[in-house]
């Protein structure tokens, strides 16, 4: 048994992994012999079981990697943004942001629409009132501020428009574009700085 960082055991995983892959890359394991072929059949039986254990060992030595690592992920903490994450928590997190971010997406889209066809509707209807005193009034009564108010504040409470905001979107979309910026800004060497300090056996 020795002690690595999940740095160094990361490190070995993906090499392993490579070297997996090339082992069996032109290996073989089984061949047919015909009687006139001049093939050196004891260095081919023990290139073939070299192989093979050199194989199942690079196997044996990922399983162990891979298990210690899993295995420390799901009990060792870190603090991103002010919560508290498993590192498999905060690593699962990363692909995870992304449902964040369409829903923030989704949501600014929305709140962006309504606030403009809003604002729309208030420019269309301030200007329907302007032309309604224009041709509705007389000219004595148009230099009336009170009559003309009036006349307004009638026309634009009869035709007015609300947003309809039960979740109060401007707070939802600023906290939650806050709250993948610090995630995302920490998250990445937050587990480098934690992979680096935690030690686990092999």
């Amino acid at each position: 048994m020795s002690s690595i960082s999940v740095t160094q055991a990361l490190a070995e995983i993906k090499l392993t992994r490579s070297r997996m892959e090339n082992a069996l890359d032109q290996t073989f394991f089984i061949k047919l012999k015909k009687k006139r072929d001049m093939m050196d059949v004891a260095r081919f039986s023990k290139e073939a079981v070299s192989s093979f254990q050199s194989y199942t060992d690079l196997v044996k030595r990922y399983n162990t990697l891979k298990s210690a690592v899993v295995q420390s992920n799901a009990v060792t903490t870190v603090n991103i943004a002010g919560n508290v994450y498993t590192v498999a928590d905060a690593v699962e997190r990363k692909r995870t942001v992304e449902f964040d971010k369409q829903l923030l997406t989704v949501l600014q889209t929305q709140y962006d629409k309504v606030k403009t066809e809003y604002e729309q509707h208030m420019i269309t209807e301030q200007a329907r009132v302007e032309r309604l005193v224009t041709t509705e009034l007389s000219k004595d009564n148009k230099t009336n501020v009170d009559v003309v108010n009036q006349l307004t504040e009638t026309f634009l409470a009869q035709n007015r428009a609300e947003i309809l905001d039960p979740l109060g979107l401007a707070d939802q979309i600023r906290d939650l574009k806050r709250s993948i910026e610090e995630f995302e800004t920490q998250v990445d060497w937050v587990l480098s700085e934690s992979n680096g300090k935690t030690l686990i056996q092999i």
